[in-house]
């Protein structure tokens, strides 16, 4: 529970391992650190497997005349410039990293927070692009 009180992930993996750790430093022979040792061993000390959420993003409070207004203008430059609606695309980005630290942690039962630390190191990020081509089939 040190890693927890200092914000950090602790994995069913990492409980594994450490029992595994601790059975041959204290010469258990018949130890074999199962998935389902690990359940058992969570629920008897009221552990638990909890996830980081966050608030989910709003959208802006005009998005509804927003969208309206973009609407109108594609048809508008559609009429203007003389194309298909089959000639129409869509593009959008995202970002990528090599790097995504977890938001999930074993934790005590019931607690209020989850506190998960990020380390700091150098991250390669890279742009998906992503296209899509609007058609009807008629």
């Amino acid at each position: 529970m040190d890693h927890r009180k200092n914000g950090i992930a602790v994995s069913t993996k990492m409980i594994l391992i450490e029992a595994r750790r601790l059975a041959i430093e204290m010469s258990i022979t018949d130890f074999a650190g199962t998935t389902s040792w690990c359940e058992r061993f969570m629920r008897i000390n009221g552990l638990c497997m909890r996830t980081k959420t966050t608030v989910a993003q709003k959208l802006p409070h005009e998005h509804e005349r927003t969208i309206i207004e973009f609407h109108k203008y594609v048809i508008n430059m559609r009429k203007k410039l003389c194309f298909e609606i089959g000639q129409l695309g869509n593009m959008d980005e995202a970002p990528l990293t090599f790097d995504v630290p977890t938001n999930k942690t074993v934790d005590v039962k019931g607690a209020k927070r989850l506190l998960v630390m990020r380390r700091h190191v150098t991250l390669l990020f890279l742009r998906a692009v992503l296209m899509a081509q609007s058609f009807h089939l008629y």
